[in-house]
């Protein structure tokens, strides 16, 4: 029982910490030690209490505002940045409703005077212009150079190709281009040597179709000193035409050992056989694993019957990169004799190598031979790997 009372009674720190709760707020209130067992409680209790409600409150309405202001920043640019494209689209409608009837008119060969332009036009007629031009040649290419003669649009295309803005620099390039002013060749050079990826290759296919000896040199330049995409590259080498083709296939005979492979890829998509020769000679001469693979490939897309003596003595080498690479060569101009060539490199320990011998046995043999080899063949993994190619076949 005195236990019980005991219990009911209310402990000296729960006084003190009622105390402190009732009190008014500012007026200090003097506690006594409390007992170690409830200082934590009365310390969170106190901090309860203390907490700058108003303070917090100001915060928490600044950062509101903030957020609100920058909200509102936003939508307004938004709305800024939407009527602004309109005015241009509208501003650009406008100046092609204009201009097109009168550089179609000119195609046509009509020679009426073209009306005035203001300078602040000359970048949309500059846009619309080699828009027109890249559907048109002959002499309805050389009457749009003859209106943008008129119009002095060389002199300022000739300017623009110091501008900052790459895009400007780019049209610029583009507009030189066609129409061949061999004064722009120091500065494209110039450009090329900078090494800014778009700037550059632009700048060298400009050059190649006005000078295409420069246009090589600042080639060459961006072969050697510049990362490059060979898909990138072949718009700029036909631009050079077939001289072009032909002095990059002499890179590829100069090139130090290992570092033609680029070369090869680039001129695998040309699809322009003037260079093949000199792949013929670099394939004998090399002894870089990748840059062999690369030329059988190279040879497999767009080689002769001739070379399939050269195929075959590379399914044996000690690469299965290579071997990969002859096998492949075999399917495109190899012969149904040469099936028992491949059928060895069925068992090849490389799945590659696998692969592509039993894609060229199909080719060259049909589906039938295939089904026929995989019914006698004891081998699982070549049995499945046969299986494989019919059903991709199918």
């Amino acid at each position: 029982a005195c236990s019980e009372a005991r219990s009911e009674e209310p402990s000296a720190i729960g006084m003190q910490l009622e105390h402190q709760l009732n009190a008014p707020a500012g007026v200090p209130v003097i506690l006594a030690e409390p007992p170690a067992t409830d200082s934590l409680q009365l310390r969170l209790a106190l901090e309860l209490r203390s907490a700058p409600t108003p303070v917090l409150g100001g915060m928490l309405g600044a950062m509101a505002l903030f957020l609100a202001a920058n909200i509102a920043l936003l939508l307004g640019f938004s709305i800024v940045m939407r009527i602004w494209r309109e005015i241009r689209q509208r501003r650009r409608a406008r100046f092609s409703a204009l201009w097109e009837p009168v550089l179609h008119a000119r195609m046509a060969g009509d020679v009426a005077p073209l009306p005035s332009m203001a300078a602040s036009e000359r970048l949309l007629f500059l846009s619309l212009w080699l828009h027109l031009l890249g559907y048109v040649r002959d002499q309805a290419a050389d009457a749009l150079a003859q209106a943008a003669r008129e119009l002095d649009i060389p002199d300022y295309a000739l300017r623009l190709l110091e501008s900052r803005s790459p895009w400007k620099r780019v049209l610029a390039m583009r507009a030189v281009a066609a129409l061949h002013l061999e004064q722009a060749g120091d500065i494209l050079l110039a450009k090329v040597m900078e090494r800014r990826r778009r700037s550059s290759l632009a700048a060298a296919r400009a050059l190649l179709q006005i000078d295409p000896e420069r246009g090589f040199v600042g080639l060459e330049y961006l072969l050697h000193h510049l990362e490059w995409s060979p898909a990138a590259m072949v718009g700029i080498v036909k631009a050079g035409g077939t001289k072009t083709v032909r002095r990059l296939a002499g890179l590829v005979r100069s090139a130090p050992p290992g570092r033609a492979k680029q070369l090869v890829r680039l001129i695998e998509l040309l699809e322009d056989q003037a260079a093949l020769p000199a792949l013929r000679e670099r394939l004998v001469s090399s002894s870089d694993e990748e840059e062999i693979a690369a030329i059988l490939h190279c040879l497999g897309r767009h080689g002769q019957e001739g070379d399939r003596a050269t195929a075959l003595t590379y399914l044996t080498h000690a690469s299965w990169l290579i071997r990969m690479q002859a096998a492949y060569a075999m399917g495109a101009f190899g012969s149904k004799r040469d099936v028992a060539r491949l059928a060895p490199l069925l068992h090849d320990r490389q799945w590659w190598v696998r692969y592509r011998s039993a894609q060229s046995i199909l080719r060259l043999a049909g589906a039938g031979a295939i089904g026929a080899m995989r019914e006698n063949e004891p081998d699982p993994y070549a049995r499945d790997l046969l299986e494989r190619v019919l059903a991709e076949a199918r």
